[in-house]
């Protein structure tokens, strides 16, 4: 019988504990007699560590169930308070380790890459940051709990920030602006609390780079990350790809769209607006498209359907937007017991589909890892990685819009390859944003609103947002969550829809090749790096100069004879 979430029993770890068992491995890292010893050794760690994450991420999933209960919140002060520790004395291990006289072979005994990661791990943790890492934590808890908390009003009542989304995506036209105004006129409410959340953000992330040796956070952030064999020269490349093949893409795309939809311009509030009449909404209520998920994934491979039960069984997917409720999406896995969990805010639109195939495709990938015994230090890849399978899934999906959208099909995969397009200027354009803050950590926030204004206007000139509060001042950022929460990590969303649209592309012409491709790109969790997944799979790397530029033209195409 599936054990459901709600049953796994809570206790919390003891970090300090949890310090001294690292330290005792340390200690045994000295008698190592060979290589294969040293790797024993991690093992043990890594035993230990999954174990402890364990209880670390039921008690995260519980908190962000609901950011009010006073249990949970608590347990995340504790682990905000106390985990950097653990980081700390793990990085002392793996310091230790490398210092080995056995560890030039360590690479012949487990995954290079896992070497490579090592050591940039070892370059973003110390003691010495140990306080600074804290005090990261506490902020963004503070940030996550005030966006939680923040209510809208809205026909008499107070709604989320989730379901403002859904609003902001009505077929009407004025609903859709009074939606982004509602949601500028609250955020300007508390703007001097965004604006003295990052301030102290951006100030603890630069002092603790200084100490690490960094020029600047930006190389840090990286690594912190995962961008493990690329950095900012080769996002740079992929930025100006965007700038270059998909910008002008897509000025041609929306000036076509703007006349079908008998407007002058496209403001900020039609930006998300594909079909004329207003977007398609999936038929039904969660339970029906529940139902339409289950159909889907039978049909496209049993064992994805027989996966998708099991999720549906140990009522692993939390889907329904309420007060209290942390917003966003994510999947997790609960690594001891092998459970994939997905935390999503149903709202209604499309975005439901999205949401509930994106964060699928990474729950399929960590219970593919989990049961390939992929080391849990790589599991699932760096971040591109890990966004790959999930961006991938939901283009793959297409094919099977009819169970969602019935008679109109053809008019949602239209609207979901137009809007994956349509996201790569904006993805770039937080990740520059985050770059050039801090690059200039001293900026002041109405500089930074100034600087956000101007990257618009270079990546989506197409976009026009002067008439919504908030945002017209350039404050639209401060609701990325990204952006305060998960430093350059946005960019990964980026790498990786370049690869899902080739998969899109792929699966137009012969579907059940894309689809064996995905998967073997998935049982290879992150045992190889993005070049080399990218190259196995037959696909173009996001860092070829050219990578975008037939791209384009592919689904440029495709979009224009969907729209017809």
């Amino acid at each position: 019988m599936i054990k459901k979430i709600s049953e796994y029993e809570y206790n919390r770890v003891d970090v300090d504990a949890a310090v001294e068992f690292v330290d005792g491995l340390i200690k045994k890292l000295g008698l190592a007699s060979d290589e294969r010893a040293l790797a024993a050794v991690r093992e043990e760690l890594n035993a230990y560590i999954t174990d402890f994450s364990t209880a670390v991420s039921l008690a995260m999933i519980r908190h962000t169930l609901d950011v009010r209960d006073k249990f949970y919140s608590g347990e995340q002060d504790y682990y905000d308070e106390n985990l950097p520790k653990l980081w700390a004395k793990s990085a002392e291990f793996h310091r230790a380790l490398m210092a080995s006289p056995h560890a030039k072979k360590l690479g012949k005994v487990i995954n290079p890459l896992i070497v490579e990661k090592i050591k940039a791990d070892l370059r973003i943790m110390d003691d010495k940051i140990v306080e600074d890492c804290v005090e990261e934590n506490k902020l963004t808890t503070e940030y996550s709990k005030l966006l939680a908390e923040l209510t809208y009003p809205w026909n008499g009542k107070k709604v989320t920030l989730g379901e403002m989304h859904g609003f902001c995506k009505d077929k009407n036209r004025e609903t859709r602006k009074k939606a982004f105004t509602v949601i500028g006129e609250t955020l300007l409410t508390v703007q001097d609390k965004l604006d003295s959340i990052y301030d102290r953000l951006v100030k603890v992330r630069t002092a603790m780079a200084k100490k690490m040796g960094f020029d600047s956070f930006v190389e840090m952030g990286d690594l912190r990350v995962g961008h493990i064999g690329y950095g900012r020269k080769q996002i740079e490349v992929f930025r100006n790809s965007v700038k270059s093949d998909v910008v002008p893409t897509l000025i041609k795309l929306k000036a076509e769209l703007a006349s079908r939809l008998g407007l002058n311009s496209i403001h900020i509030y039609d930006n998300d607006i594909y079909i004329e009449g207003g977007n398609i909404d999936p038929k039904g209520t969660a339970k029906d498209l529940f139902t339409a998920a289950q159909e889907m994934y039978d049909e496209m491979n049993p064992t994805l359907g027989a996966f998708f039960k099991e999720m549906c069984e140990a009522e692993a997917i939390d889907y329904a937007s309420r007060d209290g409720k942390a917003g966003g999406g994510y999947a997790e896995i609960l690594y001891s017991y092998g459970q994939p969990f997905i935390f999503a805010n149903f709202n209604g639109t499309m975005d439901d589909v999205g949401v509930l195939t994106h964060e699928f495709g990474h729950a399929y990938a960590f219970k593919r890892a989990y049961e390939n015994k992929i080391d849990s230090d790589i599991l699932v890849g760096g971040m591109e990685t890990a966004e790959t399978h999930s961006m991938s899934m939901e283009a793959l999906c297409n094919k099977y819009n009819a169970y969602f959208y019935g008679e109109r099909e053809k008019q949602a995969t239209y609207q979901q390859i137009f809007d994956a397009l349509n996201f790569l200027p904006y993805g770039v354009t937080v990740d520059y944003f985050q770059q050039l803050v801090y690059e200039h950590p001293d900026m002041t926030p109405k500089a930074r609103r100034e600087l956000w204004l101007k990257l618009e206007r270079e990546f989506r000139p197409y976009v026009d947002m002067s008439d919504v509060p908030f945002i017209s001042e350039g404050g639209r950022w401060q609701y990325q969550r990204h952006i305060y929460e998960s430093p350059f990590y946005y960019i990964d969303y980026c790498l990786s829809t370049c690869l899902a649209l080739q998969f899109g592309e792929l699966a137009k012409d012969n579907f059940d090749d894309a689809l064996k491709r995905y998967l073997d790109l998935v049982e290879a969790g992150g045992t190889k790096n993005i070049d080399e997944l990218a190259s196995d799979a037959g696909l173009k790397s996001p860092f070829a100069s050219d990578a975008l530029k037939n791209l384009c033209k592919q689904v440029k195409n495709h979009i224009e004879d969907l729209g017809r």
